[in-house]
């Protein structure tokens, strides 16, 4: 059974990047990114326009519907990561028919999809996320918190959801081996990560130094230029180079 059927979108499109464990270079998985069609297109400028005018949660199902269709290219033991809006999050109980219809079409592999939650989660946002989290977890996906960068509140209480991965944010890994603080920082954060069970995952990596430096902090796997650029068919061999 594939998804592809009835996922089309033509204004936009998917890349991917892989997720390298770096000891082995074994692929963990692919993360989809979202990419548009034609000038004034880009995802940032996309997402702002849809949070100015509400149509936030339209905008992110119609960007993972691009981004699942790889789903029957995965060897067996891959996944998949795509964003999602702590809106689409938030309004996933209240909109549950749109997102069961999506995962419905990925049966087959909805154990091997994570989502990833972007970064603008609003405290008071909170329960409604927490609820979102469990209902996609019932359908059994998993779940990521993307873009860490500061240990505060806002981690404390999305670690409090047990997440699968935790990805640490480019803003910490470039330059790492240059900053004791952010050294200090990523080392704080992988061990907070490590208490609540979760894999952690460095992106941003482009230079071995970098690289280095987050695996000997605890870091086992990684995404960035360094591997591969983000391509519109994914990488086939299974390994990239190995970190060490």
């Amino acid at each position: 059974m594939t998804p592809a059927k009835g996922l089309e979108d033509e204004s936009i499109y998917s890349v991917y990047q892989p997720i390298v464990e770096i000891g082995s270079g074994r692929i963990l998985g692919y993360e989809g990114l979202t990419r548009g069609k034609g000038e004034g297109h880009e995802p940032e400028e996309l997402f702002f326009r849809a949070y100015q005018s509400g149509s936030t949660t339209d905008l992110d199902l119609r960007c993972l519907r691009s981004a699942l269709r790889v789903l029957p290219q995965l060897k067996r033991k891959e996944y998949l990561f795509v964003n999602i809006e702590p809106v689409t999050l938030s309004n996933s109980t209240l909109q549950r028919r749109e997102i069961t219809s999506l995962l419905e079409k990925c049966i087959p592999y909805r154990s091997r999809i994570v989502f990833e939650l972007t970064e603008g989660m609003k405290p008071r946002d909170f329960e409604f996320i927490k609820r979102g989290v469990a209902s996609l977890r019932k359908q059994g996906c998993q779940f990521a918190i993307d873009d860490v960068a500061a240990v505060g509140p806002k981690l404390f209480q999305l670690l409090s959801l047990w997440p699968d991965y935790l990805k640490i944010d480019m803003s910490l890994v470039r330059g790492l081996g240059l900053s004791r603080v952010r050294q200090a920082l990523v080392r704080r954060i992988v061990g907070l990560a490590k208490k609540k069970g979760c894999l952690i995952i460095a992106e941003g990596v482009e230079k071995k130094r970098d690289l280095e430096f987050v695996r000997k902090l605890g870091v086992p796997y990684a995404q960035g230029f360094y591997f591969s650029r983000p391509r519109k068919k994914i990488v086939k061999s299974g390994f990239l180079r190995r970190g060490r």
